[in-house]
C-alpha cells in the first residue's frame, strides 16, 4: 500500500473503539485529530508509552481549553489486533485515563489495521512471532477536520 502525501484523504477503515462501537476516522469530522500507533505491551518506554503519555498531557490541555473542547480529538490505534482486541484496549485506555470523549483507542481486524498502518507509514517486524517484541516505529499525525 502507498503511503499518503500531505493533504490526501486519510482510510476510513472500520475499526473499534474501547468501548466495542464500530468506529471510521470519518467519525470525527469537523475536528482535528492526532492519530497516534501503540500496542498495549510495548516494553519500550520512550516508543508506546512515551506516546501514550504525550496523548494524556494533550488529553489535559483539551479538557482545559474551552476553545479545543469541540474541536480536537485523539485517536490511538493499536497495530497488534490479534492482542489488543476492544476489552484488552478499554483496560489499557482506563489505566491511561483516556476519555472516550477526547481520546479513543482503536483496533480492528488485521485488513484494516494493516491498510491503515501502511497509509500513515507504520511499520511493524514480528521479531519472535508471538507479536511479544515488536520491532517498530512511530507515527502521529495531525489530521485537519475535513480528513486530510
Amino acid at each position: 500500500m502507498e503511503l499518503m502525501n500531505p493533504g490526501e484523504q486519510v482510510p476510513d477503515d472500520d475499526l473499534v473503539d474501547q468501548e466495542g462501537r464500530t468506529r471510521k476516522l470519518s467519525d470525527w469530522r469537523g475536528k482535528a485529530l492526532a492519530v497516534t500507533f501503540v500496542y498495549t505491551r510495548c516494553p519500550l518506554p520512550d516508543f508506546c508509552p512515551l506516546m501514550d503519555r504525550r496523548f494524556v498531557d494533550i488529553q489535559r490541555a483539551i479538557t482545559a481549553d474551552p476553545a479545543l473542547r469541540d474541536r480536537a480529538h485523539l485517536v490511538s490505534i493499536s497495530f497488534d489486533p490479534a492482542h489488543d482486541t476492544a476489552d484488552v484496549i478499554r483496560a489499557h485506555a482506563g489505566r491511561r485515563g483516556a476519555d472516550p470523549a477526547t481520546w479513543s483507542y482503536l483496533t480492528g481486524t488485521r485488513a484494516s489495521i494493516d491498510h491503515v498502518t501502511s497509509r500513515f507509514g507504520v511499520s511493524t517486524i514480528d521479531e519472535d512471532d508471538t507479536a511479544q517484541s515488536l520491532t517498530h516505529n512511530l507515527r502521529t499525525a495531525i489530521v485537519d477536520a475535513n480528513g486530510r
